[in-house]
């Protein structure tokens, strides 16, 4: 695969991959090590939820191999417009993320729907300066708002003045602009939690083909210089998220991953709607 193109999942611990994509008898602390040798990228969700701290993080880059890149979701505790920026909290959270040296693919910096222009803007404006400007941010805003005229005119020149990446996010309520504000992007495949519930996951059961080949044609035009592309599926886009990422790949002209047989008969069932 071609180093530009970091094609993964978003987390590598779901549950529904047992039997799927890992081996029914791996045991929970080999799966990323699992992972890692068939995909070279991986978004972490649970540092969403709290800094998991240096050990952890140093943990994590002995477990794969050299060329392999992590995303980290920012604390989300860390992302409350209605606080002041900490920005201690900012400054440890990035020393932790930096244990894994080169392998520090990007930041992710998630903000919820409810952090609309009007609730937020100067929180990012003052959060924009607070980060270190050796790591690759991508924002990712879930508010249409920022969307609409001249906030997004301001949105987009300032992530173009601080060289940070809009997140491509492709959600069911929302259609983000594939605007280019950094150098590199992130694109994350959500979908929702609705359509394709946890219960459900596993397999493939809605059919997004058209999805993924409209945001391959959108890669396929990003300039050269710009990189590295990240791409990273939710089991909630369509039910499989490894699945899901070979579809993506085939749209490029990459050859899939090739995990364990039982997944590839999962993920090549007919999906349902």
């Amino acid at each position: 695969m071609s180093s530009r193109l970091r094609i993964g999942c978003s987390s590598w611990t779901s549950a529904a991959w047992w039997g799927s994509l890992y081996p029914r008898r791996l045991a929970p602390r080999e799966r990323l090590g699992a992972y890692a040798r068939l995909f070279d990228t991986v978004e972490v969700d649970a540092s969403y939820y709290r800094d998991p701290g240096p050990g952890v993080v140093g943990r994590w880059g002995r477990s794969t191999p050299d060329d392999f890149l992590f995303a980290l979701k920012f604390p989300r505790e860390l992302l409350d417009p209605t606080r002041p920026v900490d920005r201690d909290g900012v400054a440890a959270f990035e020393t932790h993320a930096k244990e894994l040296g080169p392998k520090l693919g990007a930041l992710l910096l998630q903000f919820p729907p409810s952090a609309t222009p009007a609730r937020a803007r100067g929180f990012l404006h003052e959060l924009l300066l607070s980060l270190d400007p050796a790591i690759r941010y991508a924002v990712e805003l879930r508010d249409a708002g920022w969307f609409r005229a001249s906030a997004r005119e301001a949105l987009l020149a300032e992530l173009a003045r601080e060289r940070r990446a809009l997140a491509w996010s492709y959600l069911t309520y929302l259609e983000v602009p594939a605007e280019v504000t950094g150098e590199f992007v992130y694109l994350r495949f959500i979908g929702d939690h609705t359509s394709v519930p946890a219960a459900a996951h596993g397999e493939l059961r809605v059919d997004r083909r058209d999805v993924t080949r409209q945001w391959a044609d959108r890669v396929r035009r990003v300039p050269d210089r710009v990189s590295p592309v990240f791409a990273f599926f939710n089991n909630h886009f369509a039910g499989f998220a490894p699945a899901s990422a070979n579809l993506f790949r085939a749209e490029l002209g990459l050859p899939p991953v090739a995990y364990a047989p039982e997944a590839r008969a999962r993920g090549r069932q007919t999906a349902l709607g």
